[in-house]
């Protein structure tokens, strides 16, 4: 690291990865006298969740800890939900085999969505960008409201999704603590903790920042399905 203006962390995994494989990482960046870093955070408002809101969350707000009394000035990017892990099968929203869209919530609550390309555009411009230095930067590619974001699938794709309500987001709750109680791994409720913070609005990324990088001009919604599903 020596000689390095920023460090960029983009680990995932659990509290051997987030908390001591990065706050490791950051100890070797004090002593090489590195100045910034980018923590790998790459998710929705984690700032404003709860510990016990998102298991995943609470270890990047406890690894953040000791990223505070460091000499090393941290930046946090946030760019709320990734769409290429949306249009996973195992994330459960969509079903292109089905024809279903599946959502928990009214359905009208805005949400923070990005592509990995665009992350990546951004986290490099914060990188190059000295005055992020201690602080967070959202933005996002789009932002939509899941009724907006399955009218987006069905024009990118091409293709009719049959829309399906599985509850309130009161009803979201119950089920994430009824999987909680009898869980023997955090993945049997962990999708569901992302899915509330959205669909609840907790997880809402406020105030975007995309006007602090106008050459990055994000993919939209509509436009990922396009490519995605061509």
């Amino acid at each position: 690291m020596q000689g390095v203006d920023v460090v960029v962390s983009a680990v995932q995994g659990g509290a051997e990865v987030i908390i001591d494989g990065q706050v490791n990482l950051l100890r070797a960046a004090e002593k090489a006298g590195v100045p910034r870093w980018i923590p790998s955070d790459f998710s929705l408002g984690i700032d404003r969740l709860d510990y016990g809101d998102n298991d995943f969350a609470d270890l990047r707000k406890k690894a953040a800890e000791a990223y505070r009394s460091s000499t090393v000035a941290p930046t946090s990017v946030l760019i709320g939900a990734f769409l290429e892990v949306l249009n996973e099968p195992w994330y459960n929203w969509v079903d292109w085999e089905s024809g279903t869209f599946s959502y928990w919530g009214d359905g009208d609550q805005p949400v923070d969505f990005s592509t990995y390309s665009d992350t990546a555009e951004w986290t490099a411009e914060v990188a190059l960008d000295p005055s992020t230095a201690g602080r967070t930067v959202r933005v996002a590619g789009d932002v939509l409201t899941l009724k907006e974001l399955h009218q987006a699938m069905e024009r990118g794709s091409g293709r009719r999704l049959e829309a399906r309500r599985l509850g309130s987001t009161d009803d979201l709750r119950a089920e994430i603590e009824r999987r909680k109680a009898v869980a023997t791994d955090t993945f049997e409720y962990l999708l569901l903790q992302y899915n509330w913070a959205m669909v609840s609005g907790k997880g809402k990324l406020d105030p975007l920042e995309n006007h602090r990088y106008p050459g990055i001009k994000p993919t939209s919604a509509e436009e990922y399905f396009r490519q995605a599903m061509s």
